[in-house]
């Protein structure tokens, strides 16, 4: 089949700046129909980003490219994203050089490759008889505290469930609460077996896999009943939301008395959002509880601090982290969790961010800063001027090469195993890299087209590098190779 198409994209390829091929499935070998395909410059070449859907045969084909140095890839819903060149699935792909040379009609430039399909976890929720509860709901979390919601599904009419298009790593895996029909009550519980976060078990999913017999066995336990009023300025339409780590529902439509039953016991959240009002509380529910919500005028918030770049800000409420906004002048939040991140230039790194009242600043999660904040935030954002960068070549003996991949992680020194933050980037076609906008702290890097960066062995292979603030550090990098 890839010979059959080959020769028939042969015929187009008549002359130069021309790149394209065809992309199939890794398990069946049959092309992926419209499929995503970018065409990505490396550094020192001059052209911008090309994106096309390829055809219903798997082909595409990018014309009239300028000469110089590509990265091409794929991407298409329920698939990892590929790269042409590529090792191993998941693993950084080799750039390919487009020359003023006429094209070959043989087909042998063509650029093929393959896509497999994410990892997906499959499993079933069942009573104390080991039969399937239909209709009930799932969830799934990261496994690195803190734990966040990613996904959430409900069970066939088997009391089976499937969650896919999941990354390679570790999740835990949770089944909601509620009545059964003879009024008994289930309590959320984790797989294996529990309530307890402590006792749950992570389930490991790799590229391509389907992780199986995922069985959770519901816990009866005791559902309560929060109730409470709901007032407004003027009386004034709000919207009141309940959220648990399983989800969220809508509870109250209008200020007056409102009844959530059925609540599973542990941490919630009640978010009141009206015309120009909001309110935000946490309580744990460990019995029947009665709530006041007041609905009260909030503020857009004031940033003190000159900058330069946008304030990227995201609700985190139990349920996971909300949509990215870009903070401006006009722009509300209502009182809750929130994480911010500035995203500057080389000239600038950011130092914190915190609100006012803070006595510290937060320590970063993936360089996302956690605050919470209330009616009228004022927040205060520090840069600093004197950023600190790495560059440097990385070379396979004494030849540079050419777009490799180089990886940073920042360390956590609590948990070097676990690094704060990770930041990938494509040398240019002289092998040369560099990383800007860093602040002072315990670095390491590495590039590799076939080894795993979060591979613990890899890690004894990466170079450590420690910063203080301003440093420019030459860091030259050998190429690994498993």
């Amino acid at each position: 089949m890839k010979v059959a198409l080959a020769a028939i994209l042969a015929v187009s390829c008549g002359f130069a700046g021309t790149v394209q091929g065809v992309i199939f499935d890794d398990e069946t070998q049959i092309p992926i129909a419209r499929t995503h395909v970018t065409l990505m410059p490396l550094p020192g070449t001059t052209a911008p980003n090309a994106s096309l859907l390829a055809n219903e045969h798997g082909q595409y084909a990018f014309t009239d490219v300028p000469p110089g140095w590509y990265i091409i890839r794929a991407a298409r819903i329920g698939y990892e994203t590929a790269e042409y060149g590529q090792l191993h699935a998941g693993l950084p792909g080799i750039p390919v050089e487009v020359t003023n040379q006429p094209a070959r009609n043989d087909g042998s430039d063509l650029h093929q490759f393959v896509m497999r399909r994410q990892a997906a976890i499959v499993g079933s929720v069942v009573d104390d008889n080991v039969i399937g509860i239909p209709e009930w709901p799932v969830s799934v979390y990261t496994a690195k505290l803190p734990i966040r919601r990613i996904a959430q599904t409900k069970t066939d009419d088997r009391g089976n469930f499937r969650v896919g298009e999941l990354e390679p790593g570790d999740y835990i895996v949770r089944s909601g609460g509620g009545g059964l029909e003879d009024a008994t009550t289930l309590v959320p519980a984790y797989y294996k077996y529990g309530t307890a976060l402590a006792g749950a078990e992570p389930v490991r999913v790799h590229l391509a896999e389907t992780q199986a017999y995922i069985v959770i066995h519901t816990v009866e336990g005791q559902l309560f009943e929060l109730s409470g009023e709901v007032t407004a300025p003027d009386k004034r339409p709000v919207s009141l939301s309940l959220i648990t780590d399983t989800g969220r529902r809508l509870i109250a439509s209008a200020t007056g008395p409102f009844v959530a039953a059925a609540v599973p016991p542990g941490n919630v959240e009640l978010l009141a959002e009206g015309p120009g009002c909001a309110s935000y509380q946490t309580m744990l529910l460990d019995r029947n509880m009665f709530a006041r919500v007041d609905c009260q005028p909030y503020t857009s918030p004031v940033i003190d601090g000159a900058l330069d770049y946008p304030l990227i800000a995201r609700r985190l409420d139990l349920d996971g982290p909300g949509e990215e906004i870009a903070l401006g002048s006009r722009r509300s939040l209502s009182p809750g969790h929130w994480e911010f991140q500035v995203r500057p230039t080389a000239a600038h790194y950011l130092v914190s961010v915190m609100n006012d009242g803070d006595t510290a600043p937060p320590s970063p999660l993936d360089g996302w800063y956690g605050l919470t904040i209330g009616n009228a935030p004022r927040l205060r954002v520090t840069l600093s001027a004197k950023p600190a960068s790495i560059s440097g070549m990385v070379a396979s003996g004494a030849k540079p090469v050419t777009g490799a991949p180089v990886f940073l992680q920042l360390l956590n020194p609590a948990t070097p195993e676990l690094p704060l933050q990770t930041w990938s980037i494509r040398a240019d076609p002289q092998g040369h890299f560099t990383f800007s906008s860093l602040g002072p702290g315990a670095y390491r890097v590495m590039s590799s087209y076939d080894v795993d960066f979060a591979d613990p062995l890899a890690r004894d292979k990466a170079v450590g590098v420690t910063l203080r603030e301003g440093d420019a550090v030459i860091q030259q990098l050998e190429m690994i190779r498993q």
